[in-house]
């Protein structure tokens, strides 16, 4: 019998620790396509400090003293902007300070940081953090609801809403400009809209973007904007607009085809090496920053919208809706490969050779090794968490650099948790 016990003993340690083990996490499982659908994680921590409920997102990564800023919740009203150390994903500050708790999201489609302060439009709501300590720096209430991009350069940055100069029943968007240090906010700037045509709702026309810059020592802006051409069709044009002179170098060269319904630019422009970059509709331009000469354009069966593009390793990478991603030889346009993607998608976040983005129709994390073209990562949160339901979201993608060597560290988020990977590469 003390034999048996013995043995009996050493089977019930032997079955803890195995079972110990299989509760630790998921393991590195790949598909027949070679690509990585589950990987250990690093660390993973809730989003939902109370009862979970939507958690919003941000757009593009928040970053400050090596920590992120990412969404969480606190509470059935508690939507909070959360700050947390990306070695283990503690929590540093949190911050809530809206105007409307019962209703409001956080929802960051797009934020200017300047140093220590981030700045974000929120309709009519307009907030700048601390990100130092959590704490508001400033906040605002107006009499006009503001569209969702924002840029910037040093504390000046630049919104676009309904400007007093025009009848109260034509609507549009010209650029608003701002201090981030003192919330002082004006009037700014308008592009000759020809009121010809009137698209439904009244609307004349919008500016949907601005790209600070210097140019032979003066501060210039590259301006994106838009109005009807015809009844129910959008021209999107390109201005250069010189901030020491106060006037035009050039102000309307046509950036997409006429009678375009998807004739809009709703996402950044990427400035590199004496030119500037569009995804306007359908269509991926490039123009002579100087001249505002189109050097190529290319068109598409789907739109860059939600993952937009970047310019990495002399290489423009675009994520397109008609589920491929795409690079281009920026100088000529030359596609140089095209690769499975997954359609709507968060924007992509590059390190080392890797762009990471979610797919929304996927629901998965996808990492493409943009050196050669391939997909290295279709992560099926299914297959590392618990929740059979769980998909990757829409939100940032957060890729922080290794030291001394070491691979680096890439964070994304399902409706419910922050997951902490290695990096690819």
């Amino acid at each position: 019998m003390m034999k048996m016990s013995r043995y009996l003993v050493f089977f019930m340690i032997l079955f803890s620790v195995i079972s110990c083990f299989r509760e630790e996490g998921p393991k590195l499982q790949t598909n027949g396509q070679g690509e990585v659908i589950s990987l250990p994680y690093l660390w993973k921590r809730s989003l939902h400090l109370n009862d979970p409920i939507s958690n919003g997102f941000t757009d593009l990564q928040i970053k400050f003293n090596g920590n992120i800023v990412i969404p969480m919740t606190k509470g059935p009203t508690g939507r909070i902007l959360s700050m947390i150390d990306p070695e283990n994903g503690e929590l540093i500050w949190e911050w809530d300070d809206r105007f409307v708790k019962e209703t409001e999201d956080i929802l960051l489609y797009q934020s200017y940081q300047f140093n220590n302060l981030l700045f974000f439009p929120t309709g009519s709501r307009l907030y700048c953090v601390n990100l130092q300590n959590g704490k508001t720096h400033w906040r605002k209430r107006l009499d006009r609801s503001f569209f969702s991009n924002v840029y910037g350069k040093d504390s000046d940055f630049y919104m676009f809403g309904k400007s007093d100069a025009f009848p109260d029943s034509v609507e549009q968007m010209i650029v608003f400009k701002g201090d981030i240090q003192t919330g002082v906010i004006e009037e700014y700037l308008a592009p000759d809209f020809t009121m010809d045509y009137f698209f439904t709702g009244n609307r004349i026309g919008d500016v949907t973007a601005v790209a600070p810059l210097e140019l032979d020592g003066r501060e210039h802006l590259l301006v994106v904007w838009q109005e009807p051409f015809f009844e129910f069709f959008w021209q999107s044009y390109l201005g250069l607009w010189d901030k020491v002179n106060q006037e035009w170098v050039y102000k309307k060269t046509i950036i997409n085809s006429e009678k375009s319904f998807n004739g809009v630019l709703l996402n950044p422009p990427v400035v590199h090496e004496g030119r500037v970059y569009l995804a306007v509709g359908f269509e991926l331009a490039s123009h002579d920053i100087r001249t505002g000469e189109q050097a190529w354009k290319r068109k598409f069966d789907g739109e860059i919208f939600f993952s937009n593009f970047l310019i990495e390793e002399g290489m423009l990478i675009a994520n397109n809706e008609d589920q491929f991603v795409y690079a281009f030889d920026p100088i000529s346009g030359r596609q140089l490969w095209k690769t499975p993607g997954s359609g709507t998608s968060s924007k992509m976040s590059y390190m080392n050779g890797v762009v990471y983005f979610n797919g929304g129709a996927t629901g998965r994390l996808h990492a493409v090794d943009i050196r050669s073209g391939k997909t290295v990562w279709r992560i099926d949160p299914q297959k590392i968490g618990s929740n059979r339901e769980e998909i990757f979201m829409g939100t940032a993608i957060y890729t922080i650099p290794g030291e001394n060597g070491k691979k680096g560290k890439v964070i994304s988020l399902t409706g419910n948790f922050a997951y902490c990977f290695e990096a690819y590469r």
